[in-house]
């Protein structure tokens, strides 16, 4: 079961909601400095990606909390290390080294942390709700992943500090990544700056920032579909462990126990994409015109040919969460000029089966006026 939450299409007041959350954290991460200044772009990204995320995920009473923010992004890192150095370790004594290793050690602290933060919040939540239906009235709704849990829940008890840094560690770092490299990108084509925000002015001079605000946003939308082509935060996807033997349509047989993936190469084939190693921020814009490959030009449609959130019954469930949060770019554009720097590092370090933008990377920003209020 998934959150419906994640896909922010149920409710106009949460996606106001998060992009009140994105005016205030990337003024205090960007500032208001009006003069040329360096900032690592990743690693504010992330901080601004984990506070809009937990907006939706905690609610007001934890999404500026700055210890959350900080376990909710360094989570994931810690998960990360801990993985690989388990795997070092033979199986059998995996149960008995886990207590002693520092980043399984971090990691429980950090879970500990977890609780001792969201169970006052549930908690204080259901007194509320009890002395409101003591008193004849109706409980208060809240818009959020906490409610949701509670509500799904049946009175059942339930770990909510997992589930929360669950959510995280499936959504901010990725989302971070696209974010960060449709940024680099823009960077690198600043032809592309004008006509994004010139889309941005027409189509949120007229209506507030809604679902339909955002699917307009379709220059926007391809130079995101473009960054990720290019630059897939996965190399394989659609990871699966072949549970029973099987043979496929051209007689392949692919035994039992072996572990599949599909490359992520067709984002490079030039029979499918023309120059498919030139970044062209119009590609998926152009597609839109085309009958037969519209359905597939959209940040969140997937296909055989863009492999960015999966395929199939299995793709990413958390894509239109993850398209609505990036499209909040469209503050970063108004709001701030900039450009990238001499010392500015934009090719991606590679880990297994996968790629991503380096988190040391500058940028230069500087505040400007923007056109319309967000």
């Amino acid at each position: 079961m998934f959150c419906p939450l994640l896909t922010m299409g149920n409710t106009v007041h949460l996606k106001q909601a998060v992009s009140r959350e994105a005016t205030e954290t990337i003024r205090d991460k960007f500032t208001d400095n009006e003069e040329w200044h360096e900032i690592p772009i990743k690693d504010t990204i992330v901080k601004i990606v984990a506070r809009m995320s937990s907006r939706v995920f905690l609610g007001e009473e934890l999404c500026r909390n700055e210890e959350w923010l900080r376990i909710t992004a360094e989570y994931t890192i810690n998960l990360f290390i801990a993985v690989n150095e388990l795997m070092t370790w033979p199986t059998y004594v995996r149960p008995i080294v886990q207590w002693f290793l520092p980043p399984c050690q971090r990691l429980r602290q950090q879970v500990a942390d977890a609780r001792r933060l969201i169970q006052p919040v549930i908690d204080a939540r259901h007194a509320e709700n009890y002395e409101l239906r003591r008193q004849g009235k109706p409980p208060r709704q809240h818009e959020d992943a906490i409610a949701w849990l509670d509500e799904k829940s049946g009175g059942r008890s339930f770990d909510a500090a997992i589930a929360q840094l669950s959510l995280s560690f499936v959504s901010i770092h990725t989302t971070t990544d696209l974010c960060t490299q449709a940024l680099y990108d823009i960077c690198a084509n600043p032809e592309l700056i004008q006509p994004l925000r010139e889309e941005i002015i027409s189509v949120l001079g007229s209506r507030e920032l809604d679902t339909t605000a955002l699917y307009q946003m379709k220059l926007l939308d391809s130079v995101i579909k473009e960054s990720q082509r290019l630059k897939p935060a996965g190399l394989l996807s659609m990871k699966r462990y072949v549970k029973e033997s099987i043979t496929l349509s051209d007689g392949l047989v692919v035994p039992k126990g072996t572990s599949i993936s599909v490359s992520s190469h067709v984002h490079w084939d030039e029979s499918v994409y023309p120059e498919p190693n030139k970044f062209d921020g119009y590609r998926f814009l152009k597609m839109k015109g085309d009958r037969e490959k519209d359905r597939i030009a959209n940040l969140v449609a997937t296909s055989p040919e863009h492999l960015g959130f999966g395929h199939g019954v299995h793709a990413c469930p958390g894509r239109f969460f993850a398209a609505d949060e990036i499209k909040i770019l469209c503050h970063i554009l108004l709001k701030y000029d900039f450009r990238l720097t001499e010392k500015s590092n934009t090719t991606p370090y590679m880990m297994p089966g996968g790629a991503y933008m380096a988190n040391s990377t500058q940028i230069e920003i500087r505040r400007r006026k923007e056109e319309i209020t967000l």
